[in-house]
Parts: C-alpha cells; structure tokens; sequence
C-alpha cells in the first residue's frame, strides 16, 4: 500500500470567514470519508494528495510529494474564497430555496476532479440518490485504491486508467448500461482527447460541448462537472425531478421550467438545482411534492441516507 508522506499542518482560522465545514464536508460524503468531525478531503488523484480537515478548519496534509500549493487547493475544493453573497441575496424569500439558504448560509459546494465529477453524473442518470450515490459507493470499494496517511488507511476514487484495467468490474457495481459510458469517460481521459486543465479557459457553453462529445454523455452529466469541476453555474443540471418540482413551486409549465430556472437564477442556476436536492433531501418525486405542498424545505431526514446525512450510512 501506497504511504503518503506527511506534508504540513495549517490552520483555516478566520479564513473561513462564515463558512460551516460542517455542512461543506457532509453534504454528498461518504462514511469512509467523513465521520462528523473530520473528512478526508483530495487535492491530487493523479499523483495521490490528501488532507485532513476538521470542522474547526485544522488541516493536515499527505501526499506522494509536497507541495505549497496544497493549502490554496484545499480552499479551492472547500469553495473558502468563493463569495455567494449575491446567491443568497438573491435567494432570499425564495418560495423554494429562500428557507433553506437562510440555514444554510455558510454551506459551500465541494469541488472534486472533472474525472469523478463526470463519474457522479453518469452515476445519476435515470437513478434516484439513492441508488446513483450506492453506484459511486460501489466503484470507489470495487475499484479505488487504498493509501496510507497519518497511520490511516484512506481509499481514493479510481482513476481513469485502473477503470480500464478492471473495467470488467463495473458490472459488479451494479452501474448497469452506465457501464459503456463510464469506459468512454475513462478512455477520453487515458488518450488524451480530454483534460481538466485546458477547459477551464473556455466559457461554460464551450466545455459542454467538449463534455457531450464524448458517447453518452448529456447535458445533464456535462453541467454538473461543470457545477462540481469548475464552480460555473449558468448552465443548471435540470432533470425531470427538478422540473415537475419548479412547475409546481412557480406555477410555469414543465417544458418552460428549464428557461424559468435559468431567468430566476441567472448565474446561480446550477448552484441553486444542487441546492433543491439538498433542501428536499433528494426524496423520490412525489415525496418532494408533498414536501413542497407542505413547506417542508429543509433537511429533516437523519434515519435515512439524503444529500445531508449520507455520511452517516456505511452501506447507501
């Protein structure tokens, strides 16, 4: 097993400003990465980089080398510096979100690699959260590989390239026809037709293009990297879920909700689609309906995994 060498502490302290780790690190966590009180947090998967950041914002750092630029990536991933003033400006008295972002005022979303990021949204396709997250939980058991930090054991998403190699064990993550997909992703990645780093240039129109090349890629799949990738949130991951869910809060026709969303939200639209999931804990359609009917726009749920309490569960 790989042992990460010990590369420094720091200490977020007055940085974080009025965010609350708590809720960056908990929501869409997984048990073997947050525990409540500190979460296993990559900064590098290709040349495998950790940190170990506690909700009172204490990180430690491993990696195959050090480097100086860890603690600007782990802001960078944690959304630290990113100002949502004007998206919860702009929230506020919400009929949907207004609730849930006057609670969740120091939430920010994670950043992961545009490799897992597509992963997560392929994962989503035609799936509840339940069993999209289970997906990602089985690939990251079956697939990912384990190092050692501090004396821990972490285990690290695969990468494309040991997705090739074991790619006959996707089945038993039970992704099903998202298998095929999956394998494009990875051979994109290992051949070079797609890279991180060079699309970040580009405007969000321009990486979706790049993204929905790929075979069985969609739009969907392609602005939630975008969301989760790069914080670019104009182009929102609208599903039908989140459709029949705007029809009902604004009162507009499901085949006009998309344009709706994207009008009320402008450059906050992506953001504001993830925040629903989170609000509603992602419940089955018409669950979320009667949740909305309700004015039940909040995390409640703690006894069942949801976008808030996931980490909570060993198994989804």
């Amino acid at each position: 097993m790989l042992e990460l060498k010990a590369c420094g502490e720091y200490q977020l302290g007055s940085e974080l400003g009025g965010v609350d780790l708590h809720k960056v690190l908990a929501v869409y966590n997984f048990s073997f990465w947050y525990d409540g009180r500190s979460s296993w947090v990559i900064l590098n998967l290709q040349e495998p980089a950790v940190a170990l950041v506690s909700t009172d914002g204490y990180a430690r750092f491993y990696g195959v080398s050090c480097s100086e630029d860890f603690v600007s990536e782990l802001k960078r991933v944690l959304g630290i510096s990113e100002d949502l003033s004007s998206f919860f400006k702009l929230g506020a008295g919400d009929p949907l979100l207004g609730e849930f972002l006057k609670e969740f005022r120091g939430w920010r979303l994670r950043s992961s690699p545009l490799w897992w990021s597509l992963i997560i949204g392929v994962c989503q396709q035609n799936a509840s959260f339940r069993q999209g997250w289970r997906m990602l939980q089985n690939i990251v058991k079956l697939l990912g590989k384990a190092v050692r930090a501090g004396g821990r054991e972490v285990l690290l998403p695969p990468r494309p390239e040991e997705v090739l190699v074991s790619a006959g064990r996707l089945r038993e993550a039970s992704v099903g026809y998202r298998a095929g997909t999956i394998v494009n992703i990875a051979k994109a990645f290992t051949q070079g037709e797609l890279s991180e780093e060079p699309l970040k240039e580009l405007n969000s129109r321009e990486i979706e293009e790049n993204l929905v090349s790929i075979k069985g890629v969609g739009k969907y799949t392609a602005r939630l990297a975008l969301a989760l990738t790069y914080r670019k949130y104009d182009l929102p991951p609208v599903d039908r879920w989140l459709r029949a869910i705007i029809a009902e809060v604004y009162g507009v026709e499901e085949k006009k909700a998309e344009g709706f969303w994207s009008a009320r939200w402008g450059e906050w639209a992506g953001l504001a689609a993830i925040a629903v999931t989170v609000a509603l804990d992602a419940v089955p359609l018409r669950k979320a309906l009667e949740r909305v009917r309700r004015g039940i726009l909040k995390p409640v749920l703690e006894d069942i995994p949801t976008p808030y309490s996931m980490w909570r569960f060993a198994r989804l």
